[in-house]
């Protein structure tokens, strides 16, 4: 059997590198720390993880309940569940849902504006706003406090629910 020179050479060439493999975190009452590899993602899951994650992030999702994350940056920040508290430097995308979660960031849109959408009851969210932003909350009393520089328009915001504010410190 005759091998042509150009299958020959794509074996002997090295694999071009991938992108870093995505962290999981899975369990009860751990405490981990990690560095994201530039854009990698993240899924912390189960119930009482303190979590710490440096560098820039992709997706980081905390699934779960009684979860403590910080972290520097991420594409996006997705909390869904209970009584989560996340506080970081910079997202550019945030969704909050089901109960009871604090988060703490400020919002940097890339090329489209930043988006938050907040669905669920009573969360707690603080931002600071460092361009145009987008701001969905539906549900019942949850709160979002936000703050930008003087340059950096108010946010686009619709709302819909029950006791629900939206307001600027």
């Amino acid at each position: 059997m005759k091998i042509g020179p150009l299958v020959l050479l794509a074996f002997l060439l090295p694999a071009a590198p991938g992108r870093a493999e995505d962290i999981a975190i899975e369990g009860v009452r751990m405490s981990r720390d990690f560095a994201c590899a530039a854009g990698q993602d993240v899924v912390v899951s189960g119930a009482d993880n303190r979590v710490s994650l440096t560098g820039r992030c992709g997706v980081v999702k905390v699934l779960g309940s009684g979860h403590g994350l910080s972290f520097e940056t991420a594409d996006a920040l997705v909390v869904s569940g209970m009584s989560i508290e996340a506080r970081g430097r910079a997202v550019g995308s945030l969704v909050v849902e089901v109960a009871k979660n604090r988060v703490a960031t400020a919002m940097e849109p890339a090329a489209e504006p930043a988006k938050v959408d907040v669905s669920g009851a009573d969360h707690e969210v603080e931002l600071t706003l460092a361009g145009p932003t987008r701001i969905e909350m539906q549900g019942a009393r949850n709160r979002l406090r936000w703050r930008a520089g003087p340059d950096v328009a108010a946010p686009a915001v619709s709302a819909a629910g029950v006791d629900n504010r939206i307001s600027r410190y």
